[in-house]
């Protein structure tokens, strides 16, 4: 069957063909999708970080992202070749910050910028507690027929596998904050009380959920190596995040495919009132009055979670 004229044609583009400024569109385009980057490179972060972080020397860091457990990322993002400023920008901040790694995405990377992250990496693999891990990624604007465009990240340089496996010992090492210390960061007394009657029905259903930094996960039995996948994050400010790329199959290999339909997707980004591209609502999402419609979208994601355990191979 001749299928060319149904199948839309993959077009490769420049970044600065689908996203006009590097400052203006890229960076906050990058900033509300550093899970799909994360996903990318391996890494889990955050969906959405903070950008245009000012640092000492009176300059600005474009992006500081975090993992779970509250562990920092420096970003640095440029179209074209990746210069000196920004990687050395990035790393003099990582340094101080004692940032768990660097970033740098761009369009291209010199191959002595290549070598140094090669040996800031071999470094790290000697003494972890104070090496800076690198990633150097190359982005490309991709989309297909005329669908709007999205970024495509690969590395060209990461750390190997030992010093990953370090990284993630340290990640379940490091100490998460008190359920005490999570609700004391609430400013608002509306979203505290919401956020605990949240949490509360959900332990009431013999169900989990774990601490980050600044929000809490709640948990649903899925197909994951660790057996509970995450089905929402509540952040201290009343912002809802969904974690598109978990039900997709990011950290189990498995797409869920009730939480991946059209529909689902259509509905879901209704109810939270989320633009395309995004995952995490406005800051004050989370109302009283908004508890049960949360409680009810909780439920379903983990009943189609646990459906997708029981079928799994």
């Amino acid at each position: 069957m001749d299928t060319s004229s149904t199948m839309g044609r993959v077009e490769l583009g420049r970044l600065s063909a689908a996203w006009r400024g590097e400052a203006s569109d890229f960076t906050p385009l990058l900033n509300q999708q550093l899970d799909v980057l994360g996903e990318a490179i391996g890494i889990d972060l955050v969906s959405v970080g903070k950008a245009e972080v000012a640092t000492d020397g009176g300059r600005r860091i474009d992006i500081v992202a975090s993992a779970d457990d509250g562990a920092e990322f420096v970003i640095e993002n440029q179209y074209g070749r990746a210069d000196h400023d920004h990687l050395t920008r990035g790393l003099a901040y990582a340094v101080a910050r004692r940032a768990r790694g660097l970033i740098v995405v761009a369009e291209e990377h010199r191959d002595e910028f290549r070598a140094v992250a090669q040996y800031l990496n071999e470094l790290c693999e000697l003494d972890p507690a104070k090496g800076i891990a690198v990633w150097l990624v190359e982005a490309k604007a991709i989309r297909i027929g005329d669908s709007p465009w999205a970024p495509l990240f690969a590395a060209v340089v990461e750390p190997n596998r030992f010093t990953a496996t370090i990284e993630e010992a340290r990640q379940r090492e490091r100490r998460l904050p008190t359920a005490d210390a999570f609700w004391a960061q609430f400013t608002d007394p509306a979203m505290l009380k919401a956020a605990q009657a949240v949490i509360r029905a959900w332990e009431n259903q013999g169900r989990r959920w774990r601490l980050g930094p600044d929000h809490v996960v709640l948990l649903g039995v899925g197909p994951a190596a660790g057996g509970w996948q995450s089905v929402v994050r509540i952040y201290a400010d009343g912002g809802v995040a969904i974690p598109f790329a978990a039900y997709r199959g990011k950290g189990s290999g498995l797409s869920i495919p009730a939480l991946t339909s059209p529909p689902f997707l259509e509905q879901t980004r209704a109810l939270f009132g989320l633009a395309p591209q995004k995952n995490r609502t406005n800051p004050g999402w989370l109302t009283p009055d908004r508890v049960e419609k949360l409680l009810e979208f909780c439920d379903s994601v983990a009943d189609a979670l646990d459906s997708q355990r029981e079928t799994a191979p």
